[in-house]
């Protein structure tokens, strides 16, 4: 198995794990994809779920982590949070609120960008 991303402390794989939100904002405004894979075709959502770190699975999530991107086993971020009994992440993922905040963070972070790109112009 090949790993697209490497999995370091340095990295949104070790973020997740750890479930350190912080750590996964700041990789992800780094460009790191939440939907880096990893080993066996995981993603940092799955290993979020994996752990039953739930601040982390929406922050993942809000940040475009696909909740439908499947392991090279078959399995959805949902499966592992259901395979592990993390039953509120399973709820978080099939109740899709998370879904108009993702939108408007993107939107947010969009506008965001033109307007520093725009500022560097500047100086």
């Amino acid at each position: 198995m090949t790993s697209t991303s490497e999995e370091t402390p340095n990295s949104i794989f070790h973020a997740a794990q750890k479930g350190n939100v912080e750590d996964i904002i700041y990789f992800t405004s780094k460009s790191q994809s939440p939907n880096s894979l990893g080993c066996g075709g995981y993603t940092p959502l799955h290993i979020a779920c994996a752990f039953g770190h739930i601040d982390a699975v929406k922050a993942l999530l809000l940040r475009g982590g696909d909740p439908d991107q499947k392991t090279e086993d078959g399995k959805t971020a949902r499966d592992v949070a259901e395979g592990k009994q993390f039953m509120e992440i399973v709820a978080l993922i099939d109740n899709g609120e998370w879904k108009a905040e993702r939108d408007d963070y993107i939107r947010y972070e969009n506008h965001y960008r033109i307007w520093e790109q725009t500022c560097l112009l500047r100086f």
